[in-house]
């Protein structure tokens, strides 16, 4: 039974400092010299003062610990450092920068709870009496995903708390088994990395079920080089691997500084979000080669940046697990430099102001802040790009513009300070004011793309401020209406915007065979708007506040034939008043597995399979990365599969298959007529 421990103590809350953060304003020396950027304080210059901790260590029993490591970590320093306790149990710590922190004490197994946001402020003094209890156990064994074999010499990593500040590590033994024993908190976070394998993590264990096994899958390694347009190599590139759609099943980030503590970034605890994005990225050596590792299986676009070209992507790549790719070449082409201003309706320079650089070349948006002079440069641009003033609390301003052959392209962008405000009123087909509808107002000019929002009043007027000039397009939507699109608004004054009764349309969706009501129905409708819904345990559902009009609603299920009717949605003859559709009966399908092959018996991963002839590709399933895969929903009968991938071609199954309701037809393929390795 474990046994939370304890710590006594007082806390005297007050300010604190981030270092390297925020330093005192400095004139600027004008003298025979001008400032070229922001002045920066040196730590000589800024003394953040220092604190002191110090109190005494109990055992269980309440006796004086000797021994116990008493850590810190937080915004002066990272990773923790720590004291020992000595043969009375007391410690003393000195001359500690002010900041904030997290404290931890332990010894083996002996463990107390951390404390969270202790702050010390210059010249402080804290003292703390802490008394350990007998700690929770992690503990499992890491094994190879495909093969179940032991993986040896793994690292875990067990972080606690919402961030992780105190980390602390094991390695497996010859079974692949590790231990940490003296845990403290209801849920940890695990990070699990051994070479050759995909880091793991992070995994939740509780101290409800201590023990857990960990399956890594095969890393795979991309390498590859980045050349100009001479086929010369380009050092010191950026090159980063995109995963797609690969979020949920992200690697850890980076350890790159957190820019606020020295040192390398702390894991980030499972308890603060359930997995983490992530960009694996690498630069270019002399002779332009790079090398990506542990990279997870599945769809990659590689993406090379220069401060001198345009960047230069790759086409999509597929990666198998253990798989290495070490034929990619990246070909950078030079760009021009885009330079310009944002000013104000004077013409004075804007500082501080965030710009923001997109092409349909580039995955991702280039981002920039003005110098003082309102200044701002994007070098290595090429093709038609816009370029986006983001001020804070004016409307944004945006420019298009095509890159010719010149070197330098200048650009000038000018804030306007004259804001505009839509003033209206919300009304029923009556004429009533409808308070509490939303009104969002979107500029129809684009370069100055800007949307805000307000709520009527009790008696329907609203006022949307903060607007760059007319035109203007609006939407309103409210809880007991129809929401309603105004397409074109020249004015800003007596706007009207009219509201209609919203139908509230019933349904019901049987499993004909068993003929109870079946759950996860997506049910559809496409006409004067598009709604959506999905029934609940017992297979109604509910879709409110539809406009009236002739709509096609759908019914469909991954495991069900899909059903389409028509529909008619009249004026409720009372506000609130249900229309309700006939119950709809869905038959069940079956699924068909198989393998997608190309000419030589190679499985092509991510291909799209789809039934039917014509195919249905709308209802079409992806190979996975042995080009495996699963239809479900197939309407019983004989039925074609066709396969299709953008290098291996197109082609379908050698002869229908038959297919019945609820059973699973397996053992198929489909081979296509290219190779995958072109």
């Amino acid at each position: 039974m474990r046994v939370a421990g304890a710590i006594t103590g007082l806390l005297v809350l007050g300010t604190f400092v981030i270092p390297s953060t925020y330093g005192p304003k400095r004139e600027t020396d004008s003298a025979g010299r001008e400032a070229t950027g922001p002045g920066m304080v040196s730590p000589e210059e800024l003394d953040l003062g220092s604190a002191t901790l110090s109190g005494r260590i109990y055992d269980e029993r309440g006796a004086p610990l000797d021994g116990a490591i008493v850590s810190l970590a937080g915004s002066g320093f990272w990773p923790a450092r720590s004291v020992r306790s000595g043969s009375d149990g007391r410690f003393h710590w000195a001359e500690i920068p002010a900041g904030i922190y997290e404290l931890r004490v332990s010894k083996g197994a002996l463990v107390a709870p951390a404390v969270e946001g202790l702050i010390l402020d210059p010249g402080a003094k804290r003292a703390f009496g802490v008394q350990l209890v007998r700690g929770w156990t992690v503990a499992g064994q890491v094994i190879d995903a495909q093969t179940g074999r032991a993986i040896v010499d793994a690292e875990i990593t067990v972080a606690s708390g919402a961030l992780g500040l105190h980390a602390r590590r094991a390695r497996s033994d010859g079974r692949g088994r590790f231990e940490l024993a003296g845990v403290v908190g209801d849920e940890q976070s695990l990070y699990v990395e051994a070479e050759g394998y995909v880091t793991g993590g992070p995994l939740r264990q509780g101290s409800s079920d201590p023990s857990m096994t960990i399956r890594l899958g095969r890393a795979s390694t991309m390498e590859g080089r980045v050349v100009d347009e001479r086929g010369m190599p380009v050092e010191a590139a950026l090159v980063r691997a995109f995963g797609e759609g690969q979020l949920r099943d992200a690697i850890l980030g980076t350890t790159e500084s957190l820019g606020v503590t020295s040192g390398p970034v702390p894991p980030i605890s499972a308890a603060a979000s359930g997995a983490l994005a992530y960009v694996s990225q690498v630069k270019t050596g002399r002779d332009g080669r790079f090398r990506l590792t542990k990279l997870r299986p599945g769809p990659y676009r590689i993406v090379a940046s220069h401060d001198d070209f345009a960047p230069a992507e790759s086409e999509s790549l597929q990666l198998r697990a253990g798989a290495a790719r070490g034929d990619i070449e990246l070909v950078m082409r030079p760009g021009a430099e885009l330079a310009g201003r944002i000013v104000d309706e004077r013409g004075d320079g804007l500082e501080g102001i965030p710009v923001e650089l997109r092409s349909a070349a580039e995955g991702l948006p280039r981002m920039s802040v003005t110098a003082r002079d309102g200044s701002f440069s994007f070098r290595g641009v090429r093709g038609e790009v816009s370029v986006t003033a983001l001020p804070y609390d004016l409307p944004p301003v945006r420019e298009d513009v095509a890159m010719g052959e010149d070197a330098l392209v200048a650009v000038e962008l000018a804030l306007s300070s004259r804001l505009y405000t839509l003033r209206g009123r919300v009304v029923d087909e009556r004429g009533f004011g409808v308070g509490g509808a939303l009104v969002s107002v979107s500029s129809k000019n684009a370069k100055t793309p800007v949307r805000r929002s307000a709520k009527s009043d009790p008696d329907g007027t609203f006022a949307v401020p903060a607007l760059p000039e007319p035109p203007f397009a609006l939407d309103a939507a409210h809880p007991a209406f129809s929401s309603t699109k105004i397409g074109s608004i020249d004015r800003i004054e007596d706007v009207q915007v009219v509201l209609s009764a919203g139908v509230t349309l019933l349904g019901e969706v049987l499993d004909d065979w068993s003929n109870e009501g079946l759950p996860g129905v997506r049910v559809q409708l496409e006409g004067p708007a598009q709604l959506e819904s999905k029934t609940r345990s017992d297979g109604t559902f509910v879709i409110r506040r539809a406009a009236t009009g002739t709509y096609e609603v759908s019914f469909s299920h991954p495991d069900y034939e899909t059903q389409t009717q028509r529909v008619v949605l009249e004026p409720p003859r009372y506000v609130g008043q249900p229309q309700e559709l006939d119950r709809v009966r869905l038959q069940p399908g079956g699924s068909i597995e198989g393998q997608v092959l190309d000419a030589y018996s190679e499985p092509v991963p991510s291909a799209e399979v789809a039934w039917g002839d014509p195919p249905l590709w709308r209802r079409a399933s992806r190979s996975d990365t042995d080009g495996r895969f699963v239809l479900r929903g197939v309407p019983a009968g004989s039925v074609w599969i066709w396969a299709r991938h953008p290098v291996a071609g197109e082609d379908s199954s050698d002869s229908p298959i038959a297919v019945r309701p609820v059973e699973t037809s397996t053992g198929n393929f489909v081979r296509l007529p290219g190779s995958v390795a072109e």
